[in-house]
């Protein structure tokens, strides 16, 4: 078997087993937006964010993206999640990203399981990613997530080999 056919045929049955182990989206969720915020979003405000992007400069983990169709940023985890490192509310001069008054963390969201998880075949690259350590896997059993320890960062999503995602962040809203 030659070298380019042998890649062909590993190709193919690299995209075949992806395709079949794809979740898919719950009825009614494609419709509805999936909006997460950066940190210290402040919605009263989002009408006064302008067309500034320092927020989204500032980010080094690049996670900030400005849509044309949603007013104020909003995160993207479709690469990797947010360090909550605020450097985002430091940049911004109109006062949408503000640091929290009370001591709580700063929350962006909530991840939640969907379906088409791995964790019964061994997958734990959710739990090992997360930094607030908020979701257990157990080897042959489904993903927990402890609601008072997840922030929402993202990276969770981010990191999860199934496409799109067996795990979400959702809005502190929709939950």
């Amino acid at each position: 078997m030659s070298h380019s056919r042998k890649e062909f045929l590993t190709q193919g049955l690299f995209s075949l087993g992806k395709m079949l182990l794809t979740s898919r989206e719950p009825k009614g969720q494609a419709d509805s937006p999936h909006v997460i915020r950066p940190p210290g979003f402040i919605p009263e405000k989002a009408g006064g964010c302008g067309e500034c992007t320092l927020c989204e400069k500032a980010c080094p983990e690049k996670v900030i993206a400005r849509p044309p169709d949603i007013t104020g940023p909003v995160m993207d985890f479709s690469a990797r999640g947010c360090s909550v490192c605020t450097l985002c509310i430091a940049a911004c001069p109109t006062g949408v990203l503000a640091y929290p008054v009370d001591e709580k963390p700063l929350r962006l969201g909530l991840a939640w399981m969907k379906t088409g998880c791995l964790a019964a075949g061994g997958c734990f690259t959710c739990s090992e990613q997360c930094p607030q350590g908020a979701i257990r896997v157990s080897w042959g059993s489904e993903v927990m997530v402890d609601r008072e320890s997840c922030i929402g960062c993202g990276r969770c999503e981010s990191c999860c080999p199934v496409i799109p995602g067996a795990i979400r962040v959702e809005p502190m809203a929709a939950q």
